[in-house]
């Protein structure tokens, strides 16, 4: 029993970490004008800061999941914790635009090089095999709980400091101290060695992970569910420029999509998954979900009257959604991917799963710039369609994989 809450502590601190290693580089998310105002740059150096943040943590996807393998993730996770809130110390002096460069290249790197990979690699040590979805899908809800309370928190306080750039300047230093709690919490609650594989990887082993058609077919799915999750932020605009949907019921709409599917989502997810005793034909069966409910999408009509039909359809796609996100890096352990192989095969995965910030939302946006109105809305979700397809059909492959992988561990016994 003891270690049965010693686990779920440990994915508490993972969820509190994950939410402080982000807040401080995503703030502008939440208080844009103020932060604008604070930092002292041009539109274009703003916008760059965060493009710069963008690049380093593409780049060093593939590198933190080798550094997982290689050293202890809960001395990378605590290092990452500490240097991103001693970087948030100096962000909260607004240095100059070079420094500011600097300070989000920084965070880039260390969000992907030492943290990414490490959380995600400690998660799947926590768990058997048959408990790989309850794993990811506790992470994701968790994150969920508490980025919304901490996003609560922090708002609470802005406005108690006033609503000036002493208020952000606030919220800074309390992103700051979130993450050097975390640090210590770390540090003291996630051990050193978690139901791992003893061996050491070496640098010649990342050619045996670039060669499991597991890894690639993952990629996929991850790819094909982080598109349509990134087109999935225009169905709010949807809801009021085409259904004429108010901005008040909107809102309500948007606030059960964003907080209350995400909280029940990953966790849901990852129980039936468990105890159904496979985590890729949940995946599959949400894809399918997800390709009904837009191919649902591009029929309807661009009117008023399919209003409780788009928001019906809403409400299936996002908890198909979320209940994905929440157990798409599970297939790692069922598809046969060795334990000392992990933390390399999810920085594999995370290079060409995330690769959708890239351009996705450059596609919605020029669809919607090319076809004003509803017929970009149905272009775009045409586009989501085809993505929902291929994960389809990429999970259905995987599925082929992982029944291969049991039917020989069977017959080895």
């Amino acid at each position: 029993m003891g270690k049965q809450k010693n686990r779920y502590l440990v994915l508490l601190v993972l969820a509190l970490g994950a939410v402080g290693i982000y807040f401080l580089p995503y703030l502008r998310w939440t208080f844009y004008d103020t932060l604008f105002e604070a930092v002292g740059l041009t539109n274009t150096q703003f916008a760059a800061t965060l493009s710069a943040y963008g690049v380093t943590s593409m780049i060093f996807y593939a590198p933190g999941g080798y550094l997982a393998d290689k050293f202890s993730p809960r001395k990378m996770l605590t290092f990452a914790f500490a240097a991103t809130g001693l970087l948030g110390l100096w962000f909260s002096t607004f240095p100059g635009f070079i420094s500011q460069m600097i300070i989000y290249s920084l965070w880039g790197i260390i969000g992907t090089a030492f943290f990414w990979s490490a959380m995600l690699k400690v998660t799947n040590g926590l768990g058997s095999g048959e408990e790989q979805g309850r794993m990811f899908g506790l992470l994701e809800g968790g994150r969920g709980v508490v980025n919304v309370i901490i996003s609560f928190v922090a708002l609470y306080f802005y406005s108690k400091l006033g609503e000036t750039v002493a208020g952000v300047t606030g919220i800074v230093i309390g992103g700051c101290i979130l993450c050097f709690l975390g640090a210590v919490l770390t540090w003291f609650v996630v051990p050193d060695k978690i139901n791992a594989s003893t061996d050491k990887i070496q640098f010649k082993d990342v050619g045996k992970v670039l060669k499991l058609p597991a890894v690639w077919i993952i990629a996929i799915i991850v790819l094909s569910c982080y598109s349509v999750y990134i087109g999935s932020t225009y169905l709010t605009p949807y809801m009021t420029e085409v259904l004429g949907v108010s901005a008040t019921i909107s809102g309500a709409i948007a606030i059960v999509r964003s907080y209350v599917l995400q909280f029940a989502g990953g966790p849901t997810g990852g129980f039936i998954a468990d105890k159904i005793g496979s985590v890729t034909f949940v995946i599959s069966v949400c894809f399918v979900i997800i390709a009904l409910a837009l191919a649902g999408f591009v029929i309807l009509p661009s009117n008023s009257s399919v209003m409780m039909v788009a928001v019906v359809l809403m409400l299936l796609f996002c908890v198909a959604i979320f209940a994905m996100r929440g157990i798409y890096f599970a297939p790692v352990d069922e598809s046969g991917v060795p334990k000392n192989l992990v933390g390399t095969a999810i920085g594999v995965i995370s290079v060409i799963g995330f690769f959708p910030d890239v351009y996705m939302n450059a596609v919605a946006g020029s669809l919607m710039d090319a076809f004003p109105g509803a017929q970009g809305y149905k272009y775009l979700f045409i586009v989501m369609l085809a993505f929902s397809i291929v994960g389809t059909v990429a999970s259905f492959i995987l599925n082929g994989i992982v029944k291969k992988q049991k039917r020989a561990k069977a017959e080895a016994k």
